[in-house]
């Protein structure tokens, strides 16, 4: 009995030092409505989000098949030709559209993209977001930016509640937003890569000596994942399943230009994105179309509508030869890591990261913009 009262006095003294070494974090200055600005003439937001998951156990172990050159009946599907007329066009996603199905648990955002365009100067920009930022909620209540759907329903409404907080916290209107899984990633990649011999669809990526040993290191490692085969620094012609293992990856030994951990991490899901655009910039309009009806076959959740989702395709091909400019919130200098709520969590200054990003998506400049 005296042990057992020995733990119990163990347990309660270790409960007690964990609770003392937890930070408590500032309140966040979050704006009110009505000081959020509203967007420039000519600018779209869209949130990229992904869940971290694979799907199905069918969905997680496709990938060795698609590496292989065998798509299967997930990835292929929507692969089939569409009409030239735009009103096909309008046919196919609609239906695809209407055969998204809205689960019931989403999960953690382990992938937080926005895509903004700029149809007035003809800029495309990526915006990363670290996935441990803590963020608070209307009630006051902290959380992780990451853990925000799963902690207020976990479904297709704590989204949608998850893009006031965008622009509660960062002073950015989300136009749209789509919800895919790591199955899907994958299955996205492989449409719009570039394909090799057996008609996989690659990913060109430089990788470091840390980064190639990473990808030999996974249990799940085959020679097919790269061409050529994983040495060590160099440039490599990634396969789908090993450029989202990639994305992926948080493990630095060492700092990369300055980035290690989550912070790399949202550098390389850019790197992926910024090297499938390079490969589509010869892409005709028919085979863009035909790429979107297989993204929209690979989406969990999304608020567009079919004109929603042709609207967006129509810009994307129209500034499919334009450079991306990248961003990463929190800036440089501009954070720190706390402990909360059983782990780490990076607190921010808010002011310093809005001012940045409005500044970098042009809502500061003084470029003249009319509604059209």
């Amino acid at each position: 009995m005296k042990r057992f009262f020995a733990l119990l006095l163990c347990l309660a003294t270790a409960l007690a030092a964990v609770t003392a070494c937890a930070d408590k974090p500032k309140d966040i200055p979050t704006l009110k409505v009505e000081e959020i600005p509203d967007t420039p003439p000519g600018i779209i937001n869209y949130l990229l989000l992904c869940v971290d998951s694979w799907g199905s156990k069918e969905d997680a172990a496709q990938g060795g098949a698609i590496d292989a050159g065998d798509d299967g009946e997930d990835a292929a599907q929507g692969a089939a030709t569409v009409d030239n007329a735009y009103a096909a066009y309008i046919d196919e996603i609609e239906t695809a559209v209407q055969n998204i199905s809205t689960p019931r648990a989403l999960g953690n955002t382990d992938g937080m993209i926005l895509v903004t365009v700029d149809t007035y100067l003809h800029r495309v920009m990526l915006t990363s977001f670290v996935r441990d930022l803590l963020i608070q909620k209307p009630d006051g209540k902290f959380n992780r930016l990451s853990r925000f759907v799963p902690n207020n329903g976990n479904n297709q409404a704590a989204v949608e509640q998850l893009l006031d907080i965008y622009a509660s916290h960062f002073g950015v209107k989300i136009d749209h937003y789509v919800v895919v899984n790591w199955s899907m990633v994958r299955n996205i990649i492989n449409a719009a890569g570039i394909k090799d011999a057996n008609g996989v669809g690659r990913v060109e990526l430089e990788l470091t000596k840390g980064e190639a040993e990473y990808l030999r290191g996974k249990d799940a490692y085959t020679a097919s994942w790269a061409t050529p085969r994983l040495k060590g620094a160099g440039t490599y012609m990634l396969s789908p399943h090993a450029a989202v293992i990639y994305m992926r990856c948080r493990k630095s030994a060492s700092a990369i230009n300055g980035e290690k951990y989550d912070y790399r991490r949202t550098t390389r899901a850019r790197n992926v994105l910024v090297s499938l655009k390079n490969n589509l910039t010869d892409i005709s309009y028919d085979q863009a179309m035909e790429l979107l009806d297989i993204v929209v076959n690979n989406v969990l959740v999304t608020d567009m509508s079919a004109m929603d989702l042709l609207e967006a395709a129509d810009i994307a091909f129209d500034l499919k030869t334009s450079d991306i400019d990248q961003f990463r919130v929190p800036i440089d200098g501009t954070h720190k890591t706390i402990s909360y709520s059983s782990g780490s969590c990076e607190e921010i200054d808010f002011l310093a990261n809005r001012e940045a990003l409005w500044e970098y998506l042009g809502y500061n400049s003084f470029v003249v913009r009319e509604e059209e």
